[in-house]
């Protein structure tokens, strides 16, 4: 993605200049010329404040082409945040901000051999070789699929076929593939080029780095080499394309390995650890950027580069790695992250009932590479304060600590209920209840109480049933604080909480009587009606799909049986 937030400002004054032919095209508006016919034009269109028009009538002519770029958000570019998404009218949580096709589609860097056509993971002795260059497909339509002929021009033109031999392991040459897509573009595609160059490589960043003499070597020379393209391209043309793929590649999870995909107006979305904004992706592959919360006109559109789930001291390390800027967003600059102590470990003074955080996570993050000496990179009079008695603790006993439990964490087994709440309570003596790691924990428990055994939840105890509820609640509430815009995740939850909640009402009807259950089944509907809509946008090859899918088919079950248990009730008096 795009940079716009936290980036050295020397950086964007180099590409100022080139901004501003870009954004006088995107802000027709402010030149005041009709988009039909450049007549002067007064009238602008409400939806996204971009277009203008000179009358009703060239603006109906317009709208078949400008529906499909007319967005509540524009871009907008200054000094400080270099290009971004701004919205042009209130949003809603729920409202869909965009949908767009990507640019470039490929496979990722490192991928067994897979489909060039659908991505579709290939198997051996079960493939069909393109007649003209050799790269295997699961089948012969995908041949000829579009997305195909940059590789097959240049394996053509190369004068010999590729072979395939090993399948279900990482290839090496299907690492230069997206790359060699995009180069394409200069010499086939001007239009489609001049877009993606506009978007950020951190080319002087990336310079020297190890990724970056990883492609040089990997991608940057296999081209030159294996597709004789030394005269064609040059050694930073292909090292560009690799860091706009890096920087602004979206992995789409359709399938089973992912592909990746690049696209132009998403990739201006800014970067925060609490965004106001999620991503989906459609069965077809488009992206759709949607609100989590009510974003008011003029604010900016942004999306999480990381995994929000992440401790700071992480998101802020991957940032750094691997989008070339330092994060401050209002998550990262507060400690107790929203009074969440998402990252707080507890004070382990006698008698003390304290949490230990640090005064700040916004210190410089330095390579060992560049700055090889902890104490010259600043980080031995980093100290960890409890809030309730003072005592600090420095930051190498707390790294210690939390590499040991995440160490245990690692060999931790899967899928084991038990083994979870093992590691919850015997975490709970060193972590914050809330922390990062009891929350992934959490998470997983949460889910997998009443998947364990072929009746579902009406075959665990009853402590499990109060323990899933509670996680489910406590889990779905922290979200909505933490990272609002995790739809998925929280609507994954509140799935799982309405089972729960439906189990006990039937649990309790036998002792308490009807109206008791109908209480709780009216809750669980409730709850279900916000998972659905809370998955909606979710294509049904996902996993959030298929219980976006489930969860309507369960309410109008639930329907049927709120509906029975009413007249079954005692008329009043």
């Amino acid at each position: 993605m795009a940079l716009k937030r936290n980036i050295f400002h020397e950086h964007v004054q180099c590409h100022w200049r080139a901004l501003q032919g870009f954004v006088a095209w995107n802000n027709m508006g402010e030149l005041n010329e009709c988009a039909v016919c450049s007549a002067p034009a007064e009238q602008k269109c409400s939806g996204c404040l971009n277009a203008h028009y000179c009358s009703r009538e060239h603006q109906k002519q317009d709208w078949r082409q400008h529906k499909h770029r007319c967005t509540p958000a524009r871009i907008k570019v200054d000094t400080k945040f270099g290009r971004y998404l701004e919205a042009t009218r209130e949003i809603k949580a729920g409202d869909v901000i965009l949908k767009e096709a990507p640019l470039i589609t490929g496979p990722a860097q490192v991928t067994p051999p897979v489909c060039l056509g659908c991505y579709k993971l290939l198997e051996a002795e079960k493939t069909v070789s393109c007649a003209d260059c050799g790269w295997p497909f699961c089948s012969e339509p995908c041949t000829r699929n579009e997305v195909h002929k940059p590789e097959c021009l240049y394996t053509k033109n190369r004068g010999e076929k590729v072979t395939i031999s090993t399948f279900g392991i990482p290839h090496p040459n299907y690492q230069c593939i997206t790359v060699l897509r995009c180069l394409y573009q200069r010499d086939y595609n001007e239009k489609l080029w001049a877009k993606l160059q506009s978007l950020e490589s951190h080319c002087a960043d990336r310079k020297g780095t190890d990724k970056w003499n990883n492609d040089k070597k990997m991608i940057a020379d296999f081209i030159v080499n294996f597709f004789k393209l030394g005269n064609t391209f040059t050694d930073e043309e292909i090292m560009k394309c690799c860091g706009i793929i890096q920087i602004n590649g979206h992995e789409v999870p359709l399938l089973e390995p992912e592909y990746v995909a690049v696209f132009e107006r998403v990739s201006m979305a800014e970067h925060s650890c609490c965004a106001n904004c999620n991503k989906s992706f459609t069965s077809a592959g488009d992206i759709i950027l949607c609100a989590g919360v009510n974003i008011p006109a003029g604010g900016h559109i942004s999306v999480c580069y990381t995994d929000p789930l992440w401790g700071t001291e992480a998101r802020r390390h991957h940032l750094a790695d691997s989008k070339f800027f330092e994060c401050t967003c209002p998550r990262c600059a507060d400690v107790t992250e929203f009074g969440t102590m998402y990252s707080a470990v507890k004070c382990k003074k006698k008698d003390c009932k304290g949490y230990l955080l640090p005064d700040t996570f916004i210190l410089p993050i330095l390579h060992k590479t560049t700055c090889p000496d902890p104490a010259t990179r600043g980080l031995d009079d980093k100290k960890w304060k409890c809030g309730s008695c003072g005592d600090a603790v420095s930051d190498a006993i707390i790294q210690q600590l939390l590499q040991d439990i995440g160490r245990e964490l690692s060999v931790m087994p899967k899928g084991d209920a038990d083994a979870c709440e093992r590691f919850v309570s015997h975490c709970a003596s060193y972590l914050h209840p809330a922390h990062y790691y009891m929350t992934d924990v959490s998470l997983a428990l949460a889910q997998l109480v009443g998947q364990q055994d072929a009746m579902g939840l009406a075959a665990v105890t009853e402590d499990r049933l109060i323990l899933k509820t509670q996680l489910c609640r406590k889990l779905a509430d922290m979200l909505e604080t933490l990272a609002p815009a995790e739809t998925r995740l929280r609507g994954t939850l509140l799935f799982e909480l309405h089972a729960a909640v439906a189990e006990t009402g039937r649990r309790k009807s036998a002792t308490e009587g009807p109206l008791v259950m109908l209480g709780y089944i009216t809750e669980s509907r409730k709850i279900l009606e916000q998972s659905a809509w809370l998955l909606r946008h979710e294509p049904g090859v996902l996993p959030e799909g298929q219980v976006c899918r489930q969860a309507r088919a369960n309410m109008l079950q639930l329907d049927d049986l709120i509906a029975r248990l009413s007249s079954a009730l005692p008329s009043p008096i």
